[in-house]
């Protein structure tokens, strides 16, 4: 599949672990458990930067932005399918 020339080793260790949280979680803290990768780098990976499309553009992980700060990173179809 396209999708694993793509995603980088760093890109897949966070579908990995939001698969093991049952596909979610409620901040990047929690991701950054589950992974072992700072936040820092877990929200360049997520959201993407200047240089690189991040899993939200290329559509296997969901963000849900909430009141007060706080958000859900969710795993889509396409990411557990990638996982395949």
């Amino acid at each position: 599949m396209g999708y694993n020339r793509i995603l980088s080793e760093t890109k897949i260790a966070i579908l990995r672990g939001l698969a093991k949280a049952d596909g979610k979680v409620s901040s990047l803290e929690s991701l950054s458990d589950l992974t072992g990768i700072g936040k820092t780098l877990l929200s360049k990976h997520v959201n993407g930067s200047e240089d690189a499309q991040g899993l939200v553009e290329l559509g296997p992980v969901e963000v849900n932005r909430y009141s007060r700060g706080r958000l859900q990173i969710e795993i889509t179809a396409l990411g557990n399918i990638v996982l395949l």
